[in-house]
């Protein structure tokens, strides 16, 4: 692995000493003993002559949306909730009246008056006021807690403040139960609004912080924002998350939605971030958030470049216009003689971002979606878009919001039938969510139905891989004439239970795995594809206010990004299978007999490494397999990579974050063939050198 991508991440190394035996039954090795009643036995053979195709990476991306503690609460830096005031009081009760939640007054009393001041404010529509007739030397203020702070780190604090009457100084602190840890005194004259940045370095860690804004005596003060962020902070990201997306090396990222994307407005969300006004998540209406809007595209377009991937922006085709989505294409790839190419350099960035890659609308199929409309519409909505950014830059591609055909019969029909020479690629998207509605986390203690939900997960990519192949099907008997047009999974995932906080076990793990198998079989039909998601909602990774850990996706992305080819080659695999569950509520897989060994191998580039990923579906038992390669020496030392736990419904946790790691070892004294016992439930990559 490359320098740049080295993190610090639990990994369990094991050296296997690996003693091999001729073919057959003789001299088989795992990470743990081997029990001849509790296996079966496969085969695997790889053949180096048959070069299936090249692989596009594009097909590893991933997803990201500003909603759901992604952003804000998650790889965004700010340590304030409710940071621009936007909010509603907090809970019930007179001691929270007038105050912005999840803020808290202090010095509360018949002299105080706390409101939202919808009059005077700096950003938004509302501002935090605190009022005090109290000549007397007492302190009043508002406040926020359940803060990490780290000792002698340096955090920067920028407010935005006015006042009228106020003689003495504002007090800016990091407090806790064991007082004052750091505090700046600001005298404010100016009565209009007055910004401060500085520094603070607490005196001592604590996990429930408080940051506080008082002063004392008569008079108002209004606070307009207030922003707090660790001083390690990359370009406002957090330093530890940037790092672990970074290591899985991702070739692109779709934003800013999702469900989203249909009420997202970019241009609200450029220049100084203190004056962007908050958002309403309109789009998760449940989730009762308010979004800082402190990333937009120059923000997202820096964390492109931090972590190394590509932008795939999706525009606004829900209550977005195509002059709106034309200006947003302008201001990233715009030159300077532009009028939004002049604002982008204006805000700091004069070289174009080259946007390559541009989404129309997010599943507008849907009536869960802001502007749902019919297919008709859709793909006229759709042409008028194309049309408008097509005439700003000519050499961008573009995603159409497709729908699964047997769901929708009409709407890809429409889109192809109306709009069908202005994309590139065709949207769908998959979440596993059979059980969904019906399944709850402690339902799965039954040991019969966590296995039934075991199959279905582990079954799923099967599903998905229907869908690609008949999609296909569909857009070649349709437009014959474009055979460049190819399908972009740009939403995938398993999805047991209810957002907005699901856990994931390893049989996640495994479900992932097998959908990046079957990408890869469909690489010459299904070139691009983004996971959802990468932090807290339904993530790769979970952060909190002091830690971070990786789910078992994650663990997969980071085995098969690092140790993968861009060549597929032959396999044939023999092995037992077993029935397969539905794909949907209803619908039966494609596949009715899926095989327990999923296979893929690869070639790296300059063909002298090759990598054999095998899944091991089978809940319970060894599969015991002999491995060949067809014209093909490699060095008698294999390098192995595993996720594999006694428990397929293991898990990572804020409270044991590395129950789950990848785990490395070499295999030594190999010759081909060789046999191998690949544990149940696991995933497998073993890289073999020539």
């Amino acid at each position: 692995m490359d320098e740049k991508n080295k993190v610090r991440i639990p990994i369990l190394v094991i050296i296997l000493i690996f003693i091999s035996g001729a073919i057959g039954t003789e001299g088989f090795s795992a990470f743990g003993s081997l029990n001849a009643a509790n296996q079966l036995e496969g085969e695997i053979t790889v053949s180096t002559s048959e070069k299936v195709g090249n692989i596009n990476p594009d097909i590893y991306g991933l997803f990201m949306e500003l909603v759901l503690r992604q952003f804000d609460g998650g790889i965004w830096a700010e340590m304030l909730k409710s940071r621009k005031f936007a909010e509603d009081d907090g809970e019930p009760g007179e001691e929270y009246y007038g105050i912005v939640r999840p803020w808290f007054g202090i010095g509360r009393n018949e002299k105080t008056h706390f409101a939202h001041d919808n009059t005077i404010y700096y950003t938004g529509k509302q501002s935090q006021k605190i009022r005090s007739e109290d000549p007397a030397n007492r302190r009043t203020g508002i406040g926020q807690d359940k803060l990490y702070f780290e000792k002698e780190k340096n955090y920067h604090v920028r407010v935005n403040l006015n006042q009228q009457g106020i003689v003495g100084p504002v007090t800016i602190a990091l407090e806790g139960e064991n007082g004052v840890y750091a505090k700046k005194e600001i005298t404010i004259t100016d009565t209009d609004w007055s910004r401060f940045s500085f520094t603070l370095k607490p005196g001592r860690t604590d996990k429930n912080g408080k940051f506080t804004i008082t002063f004392s005596g008569s008079g108002t003060l209004r606070v307009g924002t207030a922003s707090l962020m660790a001083d390690d902070n990359v370009s406002g990201f957090r330093k530890d998350v940037v790092e672990v997306i970074r290591a899985i090396c991702p070739p692109n990222i779709r934003w800013p939605g999702g469900n989203i994307s249909s009420c997202y407005h970019w241009a609200d969300g450029i220049a100084d971030r203190d004056k962007r006004p908050p958002r309403y998540d309109k789009a998760f209406p449940n989730a009762d958030e308010w979004l800082s809007n402190d990333v937009g595209i120059d923000e997202f377009m820096e964390l492109c470049r931090l972590t190394g991937a590509k932008a795939c922006v999706a525009l606004n085709a829900g209550d977005g216009t195509a002059r709106e989505a034309a200006n947003w294409v302008q201001y990233c790839n715009g030159g300077l003689n532009t009028k939004y190419g002049k604002l982008r350099a204006q805000n700091g960035h004069p070289e174009p971002y080259g946007v390559k890659l541009w989404g129309i609308g997010n599943e507008m199929f849907g009536n869960w979606q802001i502007g749902h409309v019919d297919e008709e519409t859709y793909a006229r909505r759709h042409l008028a878009i194309a049309k408008a950014i097509l005439a700003v830059d000519k050499n961008i591609k573009i995603v159409a919001s497709g729908g699964r055909y047997w769901k929708y019969p009409r709407w890809n029909q429409a889109l192809f039938k109306i709009a069908g020479e202005y994309f590139d690629y065709l949207s769908l998207h998959s979440y596993a969510k059979k059980y969904r509605s019906i399944l709850k986390k402690q339902d799965l203690k039954d040991p019969k139905l966590a296995e039934e939900t075991y199959y279905y997960i582990v079954s799923s990519p099967y599903g998905l891989e229907e869908q690609i192949i008949e999609t296909d099907k569909e857009i070649r008997k349709a437009l014959p004439g474009r055979p460049e047009v190819t399908i972009a999974f740009d939403e995938w995932n398993a999805m047991l239970y209810r957002l907005p906080k699901t856990d994931f076990a390893l049989r996640d793990g495994i479900y992932t795995a097998g959908v990046l198998h079957a990408f890869r079989r469909q690489l010459k039909i299904l070139t691009l594809a983004n996971f959802a998601s990468v932090v807290n909602m339904i993530p790769l990774i979970r952060v909190n206010e002091y830690g971070i850990f990786f789910n078992p996706q994650y663990l997969v992305f980071r085995m098969y990004l690092n140790h993968s080819g861009p060549i597929l080659l032959g396999t044939v695999v023999k092995c037992d299978g077993f029935a397969a569950p539905e794909y949907e509520k209803g619908r039966p897989q494609a596949k009715g007999h899926i095989p327990y060994l999923d296979v893929s191998a690869t070639m790296s580039k300059d063909e002298n490494i090759i990598y054999v990923a095998v899944v091991n579906l089978h809940a319970d038992k060894n599969i015991k397999t002999r491995i060949s390669f067809e014209k093909w020496d490699f060095s008698s030392e294999v390098k192995i990579f595993e996720l594999y736990d006694d428990d397929y419904m293991a898990e990572n946790t804020f409270e044991q974050t590395d129950r789950l790691t990848i785990k490395e070892g070499i295999l030594s004294n190999i010759s081909n063939p060789f046999g191998y016992n690949f544990k149940p439930h696991s995933v497998t990559i073993m890289e073999f050198r020539k």
